[in-house]
């Protein structure tokens, strides 16, 4: 199990109120518990981000698909 850390946040009251009503609804566990899907998905979408902006770069070196080709062309011959 990962380590939990307590933390103060200040949080809108609308969310607060939208995410403690699916807390009452039995949809999320606990508001907690919901904070932390929210974040998760908030850094998965962050890292998709700087994912892009790196294969964008990679895309404007002339020759990056010489080299990612070379590559697969050795792990295809199995040497």
């Amino acid at each position: 199990m990962e380590a939990v850390v307590k933390s103060t946040i200040n949080i809108s009251a609308q969310l607060k109120n939208e995410l403690n009503g699916y807390v009452g609804k039995g949809v999320v566990a606990s508001f907690s518990s919901g904070v932390n899907a929210a974040i998760e998905l908030y850094l998965k979408e962050l890292r998709r981000r700087e994912y892009d902006v790196a294969l964008a770069e990679a895309g404007a070196d002339k020759d990056f698909l010489a080299r990612t080709l070379d590559c697969q062309r050795f792990f295809l011959s199995g040497i």
